[in-house]
């Protein structure tokens, strides 16, 4: 199997700390699936066929509901993985991923990657540690509902994106990805009009700009500031 792009698995945060010989033998188990933009990765409710790493793309993970409406839960890149939930326990995909660009993935069947985890124990401390850092995630995200008014909640997705997918030049932050007001509003769970509403008063401020859907802060510190506001 050949990485596209150099890819390597030791740039992927749950294998950062294992050793060459570990790696070789995922490497080994792990297939190749490229997806174009906007494409269904796989869905809520559908048997789940192991553990996906993004090599290069973005993807995002949503709920999808019956009357229509979408809540976006999170958004990944390069060198993260899906499907932890699911290696033990239930079978079945507990959230939709959709591709935000085109993305490859390197794939490890279930069944394979419960057999790697028997016979490396620092892969184990792993995907507990990854586990918690989404649980925590979690929870944030649920305190951010229950605490916080919308205003303040579309302000921590763009610090959250800002965390995770943006390139940093002092206090200025690009956010690496085009997001419209509606794809916001679904990570943010408010409505569009709110979102436009944020961040017209934000450029106002000249606390960040927006150019062709492509979010850039001015200010992370004074960005963090306008959350409590």
């Amino acid at each position: 199997m050949e990485l596209k792009k150099g890819m390597e698995l030791k740039k992927v945060k749950l294998f950062s700390k294992l050793e060459p010989e570990e790696l070789s033998q995922i490497e080994k188990t792990a297939r190749e699936r490229v997806y174009p933009r906007g494409a269904t990765v796989f869905v809520s409710g559908q048997e789940a066929d192991g553990l996906y790493i993004i090599c290069t793309g973005r993807v995002k993970v949503v709920m999808l509901y019956p009357d229509g409406r979408e809540k976006t839960l999170a958004i990944f890149r390069e060198g993260e993985t899906l499907g932890e939930v699911t290696l033990y326990g239930s079978e079945l995909r507990s959230a939709t991923v959709e591709t935000l660009e085109t993305t490859t993935f390197l794939v490890i069947s279930r069944e394979s990657f419960q057999s790697l985890l028997m016979n490396m124990p620092r892969l184990c401390v792993e995907v507990i540690e990854l586990l918690s850092k989404r649980l925590r995630r979690a929870n944030r995200h649920i305190e951010e509902l229950t605490f916080l008014n919308a205003r303040s909640r579309v302000i921590c997705a763009l610090i959250y994106l800002a965390e995770e997918h943006g390139r940093k030049k002092g206090q200025e932050v690009q956010i690496a990805f085009s997001l419209t007001h509606a794809e916001l509003a679904k990570l943010v769970g408010v409505s569009r009009e709110t979102v436009t509403k944020v961040l017209i008063e934000l450029q106002d401020k000249k606390m960040i700009d927006v150019r062709r859907g492509k979010i850039k802060i001015n200010s992370f510190a004074g960005l963090q500031q306008q959350q409590l506001l």
